[in-house]
């Protein structure tokens, strides 16, 4: 039964491998990469050193500062959505035998540009923006090739009716940007998560399932379920009980921060960490680079290259195991608080701390980090079969 799952996850990936259209998408992703890597290693310079609650400021009380870095951030955030919609244009137009594109590679970078900045005052990064560029990009590039094939005895690429292509796509754009910016769904998945509900084995089960499958879609989660769970009222709660006393009851041991935050974001949503481990001993060269490229930032929480690099995005072959692994980290996570193994991570720690460390630094019982270990050791053993397959694709590719 395992093997014939395993087969048909197989079949499902090679047909999206073969696919002109993901094979455009994950080629620009590729090509986007450098210049993601910067942003990641300067965002993490920023939330570890020079931010106002960065964690070693906190830790040593040090307030180091640079003026402006954060919109330089928010600057690069967007650059890499323009490359990206750039990169992707003129991988799709290729396929469908389109050479002459600078137009529309030059249209769809600036319509993304018009997209995340016009009217947009504090610009937000999240991974629904990967998803919103793609459909919006496809769309665009295939009604630039329909409409080149209307004209076919004017192939000019900067005359007029292609000029009125390009003002109709910025138009459009310009329009959807305000739909674009809501997060209306982010706000509907906190309020569904404040519920007591998941604080149940059932409802933490249901979350370490639904999380990677969002995530892998590209739909943006709140913080709830990437990096601020104690925020969550059954944490307060806990917190608030065990500061007026500290051998009292808890009321809600098993919740969002103390099971599914501890042991199901080790490295980002579906225990990405295992994956950079993986990646370090892999024999393809370009795999051994993005291991070594990620895994720093997965220790803090952060698996966009790896979102890029494999890519995580939309690949069925990925998708399995980090449902499995996600799942594996809360049912862990859960019989160890409910059996009484180990104290559940009730206090709040320092912002951007490694989530290997959130069992320990939460509940100040060295015991935590033992799960812990178990947890990433599933991980491994879930992912080293699909990681290696993905590998063996790439030799095949060579």
């Amino acid at each position: 039964m395992i093997k014939k799952c395993f087969s048909l996850i197989v079949k499902l990936d090679n047909i999206v491998l073969k696919n002109h259209i993901f094979q455009a998408i994950f080629s620009a992703m590729r090509q986007t990469l450098p210049v993601l890597a910067i942003d990641v290693y300067l965002r993490l310079l920023f939330i570890l050193f020079l931010a106002p609650n960065a964690l070693f400021s906190v830790i040593f009380n040090i307030n180091l500062k640079i003026t402006g870095l954060q919109i330089i951030l928010s600057i690069l955030d967007v650059v890499i959505l323009m490359i990206f919609a750039a990169a992707l244009t003129n991988n799709y137009l290729i396929y469908r035998g389109i050479k002459n594109n600078i137009l529309p590679i030059l249209t769809n970078f600036l319509a993304t540009y018009l997209l995340f900045t016009v009217n947009t005052q504090n610009f937000s990064h999240n991974v629904s923006q990967y998803l919103v560029v793609t459909v919006l990009t496809l769309l665009s590039s295939e009604a630039y090739y329909q409409y080149q094939r209307l004209f076919r005895k004017n192939l000019q690429p900067y005359s007029a009716r292609f000029l009125i292509w390009s003002a109709f796509i910025l138009t459009l754009y310009f329009l959807v940007q305000p739909y674009v910016q809501q997060t209306t769904l982010q706000l509907l998945i906190s309020n569904i998560l404040s519920s007591n509900f998941f604080t149940t084995f059932v409802g933490l089960l249901l979350v370490g399932a639904c999380a990677p499958v969002l995530y892998w879609l590209g739909i943006a989660l709140p913080n709830e379920l990437t990096s601020n769970q104690t925020t969550i009222n059954a944490v307060v709660k806990n917190l608030d009980v065990i500061l007026k006393n500290t051998h009292a009851t808890l009321p809600y041991p098993e919740n969002l921060y103390s099971v599914y935050g501890t042991f199901s974001l080790l490295g980002g949503i579906g225990n990405t960490l295992a994956i950079s481990f993986l990646l370090l001993f892999m024999s393809s060269k370009r795999k051994q680079n993005l291991g070594l490229l990620s895994i720093f930032p997965s220790l803090f929480n952060n698996n966009q290259l790896l979102y890029f690099g494999l890519p995580l995005f939309l690949r069925p072959l990925m998708l399995v195991p980090m449902i499995l692994s996600s799942i594996a980290g809360t049912l862990v996570g859960y019989v160890a608080i409910a059996t009484h193994l180990i104290k559940p991570a009730v206090l709040v720690i320092p912002n951007n701390a490694p989530n290997l460390l959130t069992a320990f630094l939460g509940s100040g019982k060295l015991s935590s980090l033992i799960v812990v270990a178990i947890v990433f050791g599933l991980t491994i053993l879930i992912y080293k079969p699909f990681i290696e397959l993905d590998n063996a694709e790439v030799q095949n590719e060579k």
